[in-house]
């Protein structure tokens, strides 16, 4: 429950204290006097989205705190999760800075606004001043039936599989209207890889061929030079090698003379054998050249299909052969499309019954559940001043045009459309007076009536049977008179198991208050502040006999006002 509420810096709140009790907290007020501030620091306190708007002007940032109360067992696991102590007490301390940033701390430990809104299921449910109206919304009968049920996991696991069938379809889909583009592509992909692949490209290839095209060109300029070369250091006469040999014979003489010339003969004698040796290099490469027009031409024509391919599929043949090895995955992938269809069609029959039995299973819990929820409403609008009245839960077929699905759809089934909460539609019917028929709710209620249904839906909630506070904000619009007297008892009745907050602007549901409050708007200083505060007996009587005759509060509105708390009391 919420021991402690504390609000800083928050708009028109300059510094507000508030502590809370077990049983019926009501808050009133005038309009406009700050009650929805009072609201929105409890919802930043829950996780609700912070804005740097919020902070009071002239101020850097705004701090929200509460302590609640951890009598709930099922926020243990997730505090154990996240390496917090379970202790007795959680406070939650929310600062809003002005650029629009928030920081959380739970229990002093600086944390995150996610794990901030997970707890907050276990600590609150709030119910909004005009959410009655989402009785009149599509889809929201079936919420508040799920709500009822409590099938929360079950819903989870159907969206779930219903999610998989979803996926697996969209491939079959798109790899069948694919199939007569991949088969036109085909033939085009075959060509482009036979086409390559006869080209039977080597790495390094094209550098060879343009190293052999020029020597080949130029094979008699070659010819000529390496053979004169040859010739003037062995053949001809005074050949470099014969000259070379006789002075190394004279100076070998002279070394008797002199040993000095020891140095000179051994270079001499080594240059003498490597001018031989390049001799016999010049000589075998002379012999390997002569003039082959042929093959000149087959490397031209080489060349130009090698220039081609690179236009067509790479700069270079690393690139060619990288885009050959795309291009034959590819065409195994459209070679075996009809497999792959097959295969997953037969994915797509086992998700959709999956699907489908799954379906199955929710929509006759939700049947049972309507039937317990009809008997169940029925005693809440009793005890509501709705005595007489009929509450019916119907599950209409869809038109249809919503059944209607492609010729293999998955999705559509005896007329009925699969989704990712289950086929089943849902609509809330109601007879409001005795010998009236059941109609859809939108035709029929009146906005008490839709305050009332809505106070019972949330009443019987397996939602709210499992949360230690429910707040109430506003949900009494539309009714008044007896039976806004009956709301508050009903809310009082709902106090012995929740701790409740209510804001309300009726006099009648603030007499059955355990706890009064009030918020007052005031002017100091040039500034607007906005507080609130606990009122006492006597404080709580002045407020009933405010709410009972407006601006002049006469003797019998007070008496009106004693009466109205005594009965209370009473009741």
């Amino acid at each position: 429950m919420l021991r402690h509420l504390h609000v800083k810096n928050l708009a028109l709140i300059d510094d507000l204290a508030l502590s809370f009790e077990s049983g019926l907290n009501v808050i009133t007020g005038e309009t406009g006097a700050g009650k929805s501030l009072l609201m929105q620091a409890i919802g930043l306190a829950l996780g609700s989205r912070a804005t740097a708007d919020l902070i009071r002007r002239d101020t850097t940032e705004a701090v929200v705190e509460a302590v609640f109360g951890l009598d709930n067992a099922r926020l243990a696991p997730l505090l154990a999760e996240h390496e917090m102590l379970a202790a007795e007490e959680l406070l939650v301390r929310r600062v809003i800075t002005a650029n629009g940033r928030s920081r959380v701390y739970l229990n002093g430990r600086l944390t995150t606004v996610a794990l901030l809104r997970q707890l907050s299921a276990g600590l609150m449910q709030i119910y909004g001043q005009h959410e009655q109206q989402v009785l009149r919304e599509a889809d929201s009968a079936l919420s508040l039936l799920d709500d009822f049920a409590d099938t929360p996991q079950r819903i989870r696991e159907m969206a779930t599989r219903y999610q998989t069938l979803r996926r697996v379809w969209e491939r079959v889909r798109a790899l069948t209207e694919d199939k007569a583009a991949a088969e036109a592509r085909q033939d085009f992909v075959r060509f482009q890889v036979d086409e390559i692949r006869r080209a039977a490209l080597q790495t390094g290839e094209e550098e060879e061929l343009r190293q052999e095209r020029t020597m080949l060109m130029n094979a008699e300029k070659l010819y000529q030079t390496t053979a004169g070369g040859e010739e003037m250091l062995t053949a001809s006469d005074g050949a470099v090698t014969d000259r070379l040999g006789r002075l190394v014979a004279q100076l070998r003489d002279l070394v008797r003379v002199d040993a000095r010339l020891n140095e000179a003969v051994s270079l001499l004698s080594d240059g003498l054998a490597q001018v031989e040796e390049a001799a016999l290099f010049l000589r075998k490469y002379g012999e390997r050249l002569s003039p082959n027009p042929e093959r000149l031409e087959e490397i031209d024509v080489r060349l130009a299909l090698l220039s081609r391919l690179k236009k067509k599929y790479g700069e270079n043949i690393e690139a060619i052969l990288a885009r050959q090895a795309t291009l034959e995955q590819e065409l195994e992938h459209i070679e075996s499309g009809e497999a792959a269809i097959a295969a997953l069609q037969q994915e797509v029959t086992q998700a959709a019954q999956a699907a489908w039995s799954w379906a199955d299973e929710l929509s006759e819990e939700r049947r049972a559940a309507a039937r317990k929820l009809e008997r169940s409403i029925q005693t809440e609008l009793g005890q509501l001043g709705m005595q007489g009245a009929h509450f019916g839960v119907q599950f209409p077929q869809p038109p249809e045009d919503e059944t209607r699905g492609g010729p293999d759809s998955p999705f559509t089934q005896n007329g009925r459309r699969l989704t990712a909460r289950g086929y089943d539609q849902v609509e809330f019917y109601l007879s409001a007076n005795p010998g009236e028929p059941l109609l859809p709710l939108v035709q029929v209620a009146s906005g008490g009536e839709l305050s009332r249904l809505m106070l019972a839906l949330k009443a019987l909630s397996a939602a709210a049977e499992a949360t230690p506070t429910l707040i109430f904000d506003e949900v009494d619009a539309g009714i008044g008179g007896g039976v806004a007297e009956v709301v508050g008892r009903r809310l009082k009745v709902l106090a012995d198991q929740h701790q409740v907050l209510c804001i309300t602007h009726l006099p009648q549901i603030a007499a059955c208050a355990d706890h009064a409050y009030t918020v007052t708007k005031t002017v100091a200083q040039g500034r607007t502040i906005s507080s609130a505060q606990r009122l006492t007996q006597r404080e709580r009587l002045q407020e009933l006999a405010r709410m009972l005759g407006g601006v002049e509060i006469t003797p019998e509105a007070r008496r009106h006002a004693r009466e109205m708390l005594e009965g209370a009391r009473r009741g």
